[in-house]
Formats: C-alpha cells, sequence, structure tokens
C-alpha cells in the first residue's frame, strides 16, 4: 500500500503536468493564488454577504487561503506528496532559540504601539491604553491571526515561493519581489466593505508590507527556515494592528504612514547589520 501510493506520487511528479509546473512553479504559483483569492474577495466587494455569515465568512476565508493552496497545488502537481510533506514539515519546526519567539511576538507590538504614540503626541489623539484584563482577549486574537487571519498565508509566501526566488537571487532582492507580489494580492480588499485595507491608503501599505517583507525574510533565514516562526509574526502583526482598530475604531493614515517609517527604517537596518546578500548570519534558505 505504502509502496503503491509512492509510485503514485512519483507519476504525478513526473506527468507532462508536473514538469511543465516544475520548469515554471512561481509563476503557476502566484496565478493560481490570484484565481482563488481574488474571486472570493470580488464576490464580497460587490455584494451585500456580511463577513460575519456563513457564506461570507466562507469567501473571506477561501481567499486568504488562496496562497497556501496554490503551495500544495503546485507542489502536488509537480513533486508529488513528498514535496508537501516537505513544506507543511517545515511549520514543526519549533526548536528555534527563545529570542525568536521574542521578535515574532513583542517586535510587532513595539512599532505598532510606537507608530500610536507618534501619532496621539503629534496630533493629539486619544487613545484608549490596554488593560491587562484584554491580555486573553489579545492572545486569542493571536492565535486566530494565525490560523485564519492572515498566518497561513506564510505556507505559500515564505514556505513556498521565498526559498524559490531566493535560489535566484539575494535575501533582499527576493523580499522586494516577493514583498510587491504580496501587497498587490490585497488589492481586492481596498475595496471589500468591512475589511482593514477599505479604510486604508495604497501607498503606505505598500511600503509597510516591503518594510515587513525584509522582516519576514530576517526571521525566516535567522531560523533556519521555521514556518512556524514567520506564521507567529504574520498573526501578531495583524493581532496587534486590529487591536489599535477595536481600540480606536479605526487605524489612522497617519499611524499607517509612521508604521510604515519605522518598518523601513527596521529592515534597512537589518540590510545593514546582515547584509543584503543572506538578512542572516546564516546562508539563505533556498528550495
Amino acid at each position: 500500500m505504502g509502496e503503491s501510493a509512492s509510485t503514485a506520487g512519483e507519476q504525478t511528479a513526473d506527468s507532462s503536468v508536473g514538469r511543465t509546473i516544475q520548469r515554471r512553479p512561481l509563476p503557476v504559483f502566484v496565478l493560481l493564488t490570484v484565481a482563488v483569492s481574488w474571486p472570493a474577495w470580488g464576490v464580497l466587494a460587490v455584494s451585500d454577504l456580511e463577513p460575519g455569515g456563513a457564506l461570507g465568512g466562507g469567501l473571506w476565508l477561501l481567499g486568504g487561503l488562496g496562497p497556501p493552496i496554490a503551495a500544495v497545488v503546485v507542489l502536488g502537481l509537480s513533486e508529488g506528496s513528498r514535496g508537501v510533506r516537505r513544506l507543511l514539515g517545515r511549520l514543526t519546526k519549533w526548536r528555534v532559540q527563545g529570542r525568536w519567539y521574542a521578535v515574532a511576538v513583542l517586535l510587532p507590538g513595539a512599532v505598532v504601539g510606537t507608530a500610536v504614540l507618534i501619532d496621539a503626541l503629534r496630533y493629539d489623539v486619544s487613545t484608549p491604553f490596554p488593560s491587562f484584563d484584554l491580555l486573553p482577549l489579545f492572545v486569542a486574537s493571536v492565535v486566530a491571526n494565525m490560523l485564519i487571519g492572515g498566518g497561513l498565508e506564510e505556507i505559500g509566501w515564505r514556505g513556498f515561493a521565498l526559498p524559490r526566488l531566493q535560489a535566484e537571487y539575494s535575501a533582499l532582492t527576493a523580499s522586494l519581489l516577493l514583498g510587491v507580489v504580496w501587497i498587490a494580492w490585497h488589492a481586492p480588499l481596498f475595496v471589500v466593505p468591512g475589511a482593514i485595507q477599505s479604510e486604508l491608503r495604497p501607498l503606505p501599505f505598500l511600503i509597510q508590507g516591503l518594510g515587513l517583507a525584509v522582516v519576514f525574510t530576517w526571521l525566516y533565514n535567522s531560523t533556519r527556515g521555521s514556518l512556524l516562526l514567520v506564521v507567529v509574526l504574520h498573526g501578531t502583526v495583524n493581532a496587534w494592528l486590529t487591536s489599535v482598530w477595536f481600540l480606536r475604531g479605526s487605524v489612522s493614515s497617519t499611524t499607517l504612514w509612521v508604521f510604515a517609517g519605522l518598518l523601513s527604517v527596521i529592515a534597512g537596518t537589518l540590510v545593514f547589520v546582515y547584509g543584503s546578500e543572506h538578512l542572516s548570519h546564516h546562508h539563505r534558505q533556498v528550495a
């Protein structure tokens, strides 16, 4: 039985479709990601479906799962089940130094908190200070954002796409290329009612996305390819931003501009300290 399954996987990888995908895995991945996500979000943009309803929530979730679905399909067709297992296995790579967990959880909070503080001091905006009573709610928000609010995107972005880009380009160039695609993928959400992007301007969103892309690559390469850590980082970034949205009723354009500026400074510092070739003291992770 095991031998039969293995043979089937190898036949899938050796098929004409598989060979075609092996030659151009990244374009196929991007096209499939868009083909899954954009129609789902497009329906939400032109309909009266509520994201909190069963159908609306399902479409919202389907759109967000475009990258991991595309990654699994591309790997399944090109490399068989072995390639899929290798990709998903990086989600269990949890044995890394504790400081990287601290980075994944606390760095987004420090950046978002600083942006909110600067915004409040500059424009005299009153921002409610979060209570420790809200800590369980915040932890739940982090977990939710890891599982259904953005974190699982990383199976596609950093798990599948980044190592393949880093096989051809430096870590910095790969980060910026992926960052542009990543942010462009969010485009339909700017017209979806209820999406946080619908309240934001595209330019600062792009700038903060490019800064974050560098930070994600730094963490991924520094942990020798721990997909779990970048999932945690993505979930925490979203949780911090949605917490500000919840406390203030919105995320102001100024806050996002400051957030983008701070991330740009952090990204530049990482390039200066670690170098653009690997963005890490370890060799960049390649497929």
